[in-house]
């Protein structure tokens, strides 16, 4: 299922890796994440969702909850999927202190205490 085609009411998570995935990474991780979707559930109740790599950076994750709604227990199916992915790729999707900063084409990977040095 395509992200685009779920409804506006749906329901996003963004998980920022700690580097860039690579091609190679993003196809293995896009396999496991097809796997996952189609048995992510809410109380024995299939969520409809999508998952998309953006820009070699991010996971998104998304319930269509007009659907079905998202619970406290197929969201923390998510994070424990999440977390998995990131100790089999050696990838830290839950390191919030630094932020991506796009000038043009660079991105770069920056702790958020030198976020000042980057704004005008």
């Amino acid at each position: 299922m395509e992200i685009s085609s779920l409804s506006p009411e749906s329901r996003v998570w963004i998980y920022k890796s700690n580097r860039a995935m690579t091609k190679s990474e993003q196809s293995k991780i896009q396999l496991e994440l097809d796997t996952f979707i189609p048995s992510w559930a809410s109380h024995g109740n299939q969520l409809f969702g999508a998952s998309e790599i953006v820009n070699d950076w991010f996971i998104v994750l998304v319930v269509d909850e007009s659907k079905s709604m998202a619970s406290g227990c197929s969201i923390d199916s998510s994070v424990q999927f999440i977390k998995m992915i990131g100790d089999k790729f050696a990838i830290d999707f839950f390191d919030r202190m630094h932020v991506l900063i796009k000038n043009g084409e660079e991105i770069k990977n920056i702790h958020f205490s030198s976020l000042s040095d980057y704004i005008d």
